[in-house]
């Protein structure tokens, strides 16, 4: 029979660097690099890599994961494959770009370091090597994470050479894999405070702890939509109660016990704040390129400025709108999630380019979002603006929330361009926040009923963003508290690759994205409507054709 080759073999086909995550030729056993902390190190960053290998995070696994929800607004060409429920028509489906492909080069990458460092004991002796075998097993967690909410039951490969023809198992199964993995990869990891962990874009304590966090909720959520739970949320302005849909494959889950884990994980986290890891001051502390790697960054896909390989097209590129280099108002903040902030709240003073142009040219005029706003207007055009181009279009009706955060430069002095600038950025793809670990807390808090202590969780990110609406000793009711969890890891984690997981895993998905229609994309309308066909991800062709005990595509595929 066919097999899977471990991408990652002797000599040439091996790729290793310093931490830094630069790859470079190096011709040695992967068992002799498993030996010694340099070594180490390079079988590690054969992992890492494939973040940017096949366009992955240069711009797949944003429209993949981040398009497909209602909270995310676009042009209809940039939204009719990814961000459509169904990613047969975009162009990685079927090919090494493939999101599928790329995370099982991940699992196999990482078994075949596994293995290696297995095959001597310095990965329990050596303090550099133990926190890289941590690293293995969670990028593999990582890796699974993914698959699992994206495909459901997958098959598990757990050894560098696997059969081709393998069944998936089931949905409990891989999550039991996953927290196994991350567990283990806690107990040999070291908080960043404590050395042995390389430069960033390395995971690691605190990083494994969120994303176990993370995962729990995930399974917490899921397991309670199996009793009906019920969540509100706002769709356009109105307040609608929805009955959760059982989630497949998790019934048998102890949510409980998931959440009772996922409390002790973010209390640990949160009791080392200011050590690790902190919260930003505010917004604009936050966001913008000379914030990069700043405190609340906790991990991410790490970018390589000099090489356009290892450099993201998509953040800054897709979001940012003329002037200020990007390609246009390609990606935006829906406007039913715009409107669902205080009118204060940072988020959207600061997390919003008010002013923009539609186009680049020297006959451009500013236009505004909100469109006819008694706040972003002529009147109010900041001084800056007025001095690189006076004119104003009082009469445009067709503004969107472009959002700031992705912006590769200073947002409260940005840069002004007469024309796009590369699309290959310097960019990190920031995967975790020190911020969720508040939010994954206060979830738990409502499921294991210390309902207070939830909201005051809840609003520490409030009182960061400057909003008034606080709700700490005004709310008792546990299906309130759990509605205004969810609203506010929508309103924190827009566009960070966490909304349309968050609707699957409460079984949401369908019933808001169907109840939404459609979402205001300028001047016309996206629609959101959706069938069961939508709740996972097409395998890819090939997979299907090849891996004979596979047992066929998802549902409707």
């Amino acid at each position: 029979m066919k097999k899977i080759q471990m991408m990652i073999l002797v000599l040439a086909t091996f790729f290793v660097a310093s931490c830094s995550l630069d790859e470079h030729p190096y011709s040695i056993t992967s068992e002799q690099l498993a030996q010694s902390e340099k070594g180490a190190e390079q079988l590690v960053t054969g992992i890492y890599a494939i973040f940017w290998d096949n366009w992955c995070m240069e711009q797949t696994y944003e429209a993949w994961i981040d398009q497909d929800h209602d909270h995310c607004a676009a042009p209809g060409w940039v939204l009719s494959s990814a961000g459509s429920g169904d990613i047969t028509g975009h162009y990685a489906y079927n090919t090494n770009n493939d999101l599928w492909s790329v995370f099982y080069r991940m699992i196999n990458r990482a078994n075949k370091a596994k293995e290696s460092f297995e095959s001597s004991n310095a990965y329990t002796e050596q303090a550099a090597v133990r926190q890289l075998y941590g690293e293995t097993l969670f990028l593999r967690a990582f890796a699974y994470f993914h698959l699992v909410r994206m495909y459901g039951a997958v098959p598990l490969r757990l050894m560098a050479e696997t059969e081709l023809n393998c069944p998936r198992s089931s949905v409990e199964d891989v999550y039991g894999q996953i927290t196994a993995d991350l567990e283990t990869a806690l107990e040999y990891m070291y908080y960043n405070s404590e050395g042995n962990v390389g430069a960033w874009g390395h995971a690691d304590k605190t990083a494994a702890a969120l994303l176990l966090a993370r995962v729990y909720c995930t399974m917490g959520s899921a397991a309670l939509s199996n009793g009906g739970v019920e969540i509100i949320v706002d769709i356009k302005g109105e307040q609608k109660k929805f009955n959760c849909a059982a989630v497949e494959g998790t019934a048998n889950i102890n949510a409980k016990q998931c959440y009772s884990r996922a409390k002790e994980l973010c209390d640990m986290v949160i009791a080392r704040r200011g050590t690790d890891y902190d919260l930003a001051t505010d917004y604009l502390s936050l966001w913008g390129s000379n914030n990069r790697r700043n405190k609340e960054f906790v991990w991410g896909a790490s970018a390589n400025g000099g090489d356009t390989d290892f450099n993201n097209s998509y953040l800054h590129y897709y979001h940012n709108p003329a002037p200020y280099g990007g390609a246009g108002a390609w990606i935006y903040m829906a406007p039913n999630l715009y409107e669902q902030y205080d009118t204060v709240d940072d988020r959207i003073v600061h997390g919003v380019w008010h002013y923009y142009q539609t186009a680049y040219g020297a006959t451009q005029k500013w236009v505004s979002f909100p469109s006819n706003s008694d706040v972003y207007n002529a009147d109010n055009l900041p001084e800056n603006l007025k001095a690189f181009r006076p004119d104003f279009n009082s009469t445009y009706q067709y503004g969107v929330a472009c959002l700031t955060k992705h912006y590769n430069g200073d947002i409260a002095n940005p840069s002004f361009f007469s024309a796009r600038q590369a699309t290959a950025q310097d960019q990190d793809v920031i995967l975790i926040r020190f911020a969720e670990a508040y939010l994954l807390r206060a979830e738990a808090e409502v499921e294991l009923d210390d309902i207070e202590a939830a909201m005051e969780d809840v609003d520490v990110i409030r009182k960061r963003a400057k909003a008034e609406t606080l709700y700490a000793g005004k709310v008792t009711d546990k299906m309130e508290a759990r509605s205004l969890v969810l609203k506010e890891r929508g309103l924190e984690l827009c566009q960070e690759f966490n909304r349309k997981f968050d609707l699957l895993r409460w079984g949401l998905y369908l019933d808001v994205m169907n109840e939404t229609q459609s979402v205001v994309c300028g001047n016309a309308n996206r629609s959101t409507v959706r069938s069961k066909k939508n709740l996972l991800y097409a395998i890819p062709a090939a997979e299907v054709a090849e891996n004979k005990l596979l047992g066929g595509n998802n549902y409707g595929y």
